[in-house]
């Protein structure tokens, strides 16, 4: 049966429902529509439809507002827009002072916090563990590339999960199965971080390096089986009845729709559209029901605090979903902007249509159109522009909250969306995406993608030659040309790594790896005092990474 968000709020019992244990499972990279419940049919996924069952709720059309791991859970623990938070990118660090998290504002009431993180790109360096009393995550990369999302130890490895960047659906469980034990008769939030979607595909006989329906449906069986194992456990021990239980996906994976491969790139429905599952406790009276109003991961943590009876933290801008719908959905990717130059992709959605601000934008329904093949731009320009406005009004309602003399450290993202002018305040805004639209870029991005395949499989000098032809046919590719020089670095053609480094630092002066190997490449050359400046500089970006210092403290006293 569906029924309007507002009826849910009658049977919601807000108020009575304090102390409930919550339970909140995030699977990385889970697209809605390949879910049994959401009706896919090439295989079936009996366990995840079952945490619907007996007054669950599916809700149908919720987005991620970007498609990308850190960003997105960024958003969903914080009730704030990616361009507010300031993490657009994976490998960005969140920083302190944006607002109150799910997990503080839970802790602020009295109840015990713990994550469990299945992925590097989580790991407690990020920032997410505010709020959380233990924050379960065995990895520790201490140097980051926003530029690429890139991570890298940078330092000796300790641990079993020295070098590692993920772990097993299976142990996230486990860890978080003996962590309830121990905190039996106690409120409790236990976040859950399964990562097992990503490629490469490990337990596939469909395995290959890329992202293919096959391997994919293949670790979604697994990832099913594992929490139908942990929903065994939650009724068994008790916690079932009495748990608040949401499962959803922080963005989905494109699988080859509109040439993208993975996800990150573009924001069409394949990467944005992610399951919202909703297990109510016994005695919530809640039916089972499928709500199909447009909602957003924003909208989850305000949810939650709504149901359980606490006022939601004044930084919240989401809107609880046992009200009234949000107005309007946003998404964004920044990612072809920040990584290759070229112009950002921002969207809004309200009712059936959804609009894409693009160099060349685009307009689509959903609801007859959901692979959105059909734009609309030309043919109805009403909606288009009503929905374009909606998306002004959205961004100049909501600036980046950050202290104010923090507005001269802006990231990349946050300088072009000021140039573009959706930072500004006031009615007016300026509004001309610069540089080339991410659909005619398509053909470079896939080139990319296929030196980067070459260089997983070690074959470094294809993998060059592809970049060369990149650099030369736009030359403002930035990472191209990073990748380019760290291949010479390898290559040990120091002064061809030099000059191709020298020229990625005009634009990302603040990468690492460039800096990093820049310094190296100056200290082959034997040009000391250049590359203790770079050294310096990479070890202030990254003070964790021994590496670096290392490279730096070997370097002659003597500089030339």
């Amino acid at each position: 049966m569906r029924i309007s968000l507002c009826l849910l709020l009658l049977a919601a019992g807000i108020g009575s429902a304090r102390n409930t244990p919550l339970i909140f499972i995030s699977i990385d990279t889970l697209r809605a529509d390949h879910l049994s419940a959401y009706g896919y049919r090439r295989i079936r996924t009996p366990n995840l439809d079952s945490y619907a069952e007996s007054g669950g709720t599916v809700f149908e059309q919720t987005s991620a507002q970007i498609p990308l791991t850190l960003p997105s859970h960024t958003s969903l623990f914080t009730s704030t827009y990616p361009f507010q938070n300031g993490i657009e990118e994976n490998a960005e660090v969140l920083p302190s002072g944006t607002g109150t998290t799910l997990a503080s504002a839970l802790r602020g009431r009295g109840y015990k916090t713990a994550a469990f993180i299945g992925s590097v790109f989580l790991e407690k360096e990020m920032g997410l563990d505010a709020g959380f009393d233990l924050y379960d995550s065995p990895f520790r990369y201490t140097a980051l590339s926003p530029l690429s999302g890139s991570m890298f130890l940078g330092a000796t490895p300790h641990g079993s999960y020295s070098g590692a960047s993920t772990r097993d659906a299976a142990l996230v469980v486990r860890s978080a199965v003996q962590w309830l034990r121990d905190h039996r008769n106690e409120p409790t939030f236990a976040f859950l971080h399964l990562y097992d979607l990503h490629t490469p595909y490990r337990r596939s006989a469909n395995a290959t390096l890329g992202a293919s329906t096959a391997g994919y449906d293949d670790e979604l069986e697994y990832v099913d089986r594992v929490l139908g194992n942990f929903r065994k456990i939650l009724v068994e021990e008790g916690w079932w009845d009495q748990s608040l239980v949401i499962v959803l996906g922080d963005h989905g994976e494109s699988l080859g729709e509109h040439g993208e491969g993975t996800h990150g790139y573009f924001i069409y429905e394949s990467t944005m559209h992610v399951p919202l599952i909703v297990h109510w406790p016994a005695g919530s009276s809640h039916p089972g029901t499928r709500v199909s109003q447009p909602a957003g991961l924003i909208d989850v943590a305000p949810t939650v605090l709504d149901f359980l009876g606490i006022p939601a933290p004044a930084s919240f801008v989401g809107t609880s979903l046992l009200g009234q719908p949000p107005a309007v959905v946003f998404g964004e990717s920044f990612h072809c902007h920040d990584s290759f130059g070229w112009a950002p992709l921002l969207s809004a959605r309200a009712g059936d249509f959804k609009y894409i601000d693009a160099p060349h934008p685009e307009l689509y329904n959903l609801r007859v159109d959901p692979g959105e093949l059909h734009n609309l731009i030309a043919s109805a320009p009403r909606e288009a522009t009503a929905l374009r406005d909606r998306l002004n009004r959205l961004m100049e309602t909501h600036p980046r909250r950050t202290e104010a003399a923090a507005t001269a450290e802006l990231s990349p993202s946050h300088a072009m969306l000021r140039s573009l002018g959706y930072l500004a305040s006031g009615p007016g805004v300026k509004r001309s995406a610069t540089g080339a639209d991410a659909k005619d870029k398509l053909p470079e991005f896939q080139l990319y993608e296929s030196a980067m395949l070459a260089l997983y499989k070690g074959q470094m000098e294809k993998a060059a030659g592809i970049l060369r032809r990149i650099v030369a046919e736009d030359p403002g590719d930035t990472l191209a040309r990073r990748d380019l020089g760290s291949i010479y670095f390898e290559q040990k053609q120091y002064a061809k790594a030099r000059e191709c480094l020298h020229r990625v630092l005009e634009t990302a002066p603040s990468d690492y790896v460039t800096n990093f190997e820049l310094g190296l490449s100056a200290s082959r050359l034997g040009l000391i005092s250049e590359a203790r400046g770079y050294l310096q500089r990479a070890c202030r970006l990254a003070p964790a990474a021994e590496q670096c210092r290392h490279e730096l403290d070997a370097l002659p006293k003597q500089a030339n």
